[in-house]
């Protein structure tokens, strides 16, 4: 996942281990009962990288994408 995990699940970076903390308590309670919303989220957000593995993996590694905002966890869900 891009830069790191804060970097594509809340868009922030750099966050303290105490700021980590609160965004993933965030997170866990918005989507605790809400499967549907999460997938969403992983799946069609700006930061999602849609594909087959190796599509998304090439895009990733291309240029500087790696470095931007750019996840490529939806694949996991999306129906083959």
């Amino acid at each position: 996942m891009s830069c790191n995990l804060d970097h594509v699940l809340y868009d922030k970076r750099n966050l303290s281990d105490s700021e980590k903390e609160d965004e993933a308590i965030r997170f866990a309670r918005r989507y605790h009962d809400d499967i549907a919303g999460f997938l969403d989220f992983i799946c069609h957000s700006l930061f999602s990288v849609m594909g087959t593995r190796k599509e998304t993996w090439q895009f990733i590694e291309t240029g500087d994408n790696s470095l931007q905002r750019h996840s490529n966890l939806g694949t996991l869900f999306a129906p083959n």
